[in-house]
């Protein structure tokens, strides 16, 4: 029991992370706490164009509908955290891992089509994030007791 609740700890805490984040992307997506998204997405995509007001101004845009998006995400991940995870219903762990791994394919293959690798990695790192757990938390959706002291998952 103490491992569960260790792992369903560390999701909540990176689905909380994602939530934070994708705040700080829809209303500061142009400041000096973004910057270091802002310089990898320059250095991909505009590296041979000077700074002027259009690319910013789409660039802003772009990283406040990411960052919104996200917030979306990771409330809806909290819900099923929150809600049916403690009642062990399985299509919640099926809705988050299912999910996860869709988002995790194709944001990671456009991002290293277009040559976005430090997307790729952050990707890369926050599926750990959150696959970890949810692999580590599997049996206790799914691993039923038969009569005769069989196990089947």
């Amino acid at each position: 029991m103490n491992a569960e609740i260790f792992w369903l700890g560390c999701l909540k805490v990176t689905v909380v992370l994602i939530i934070i984040a994708g705040v700080i992307f829809t209303f500061f997506s142009h400041t000096s706490i973004t910057n270091i998204i802002n310089y990898q997405v320059n250095k991909v995509f505009f590296i041979d164009v000077p700074p002027n007001v259009p690319v910013f101004m789409m660039q802003s845009w772009l990283i406040g509908v990411m960052g919104a998006i996200m917030a979306g995400w990771g409330c809806t991940m909290l819900y099923l955290i929150v809600y049916p995870f403690r009642k062990k219903e399985s299509w919640s762990w099926r809705c988050m891992f299912y999910s996860v791994v869709f988002w995790f394919i194709l944001d990671s293959g456009i991002s290293g089509y277009h040559g976005a690798v430090f997307n790729v990695v952050i990707n890369c790192i926050l599926f750990l994030q959150i696959m970890a757990p949810l692999l580590f938390l599997r049996n206790s959706f799914f691993l039923k007791i038969r009569p005769f002291g069989k196990t089947t998952i």
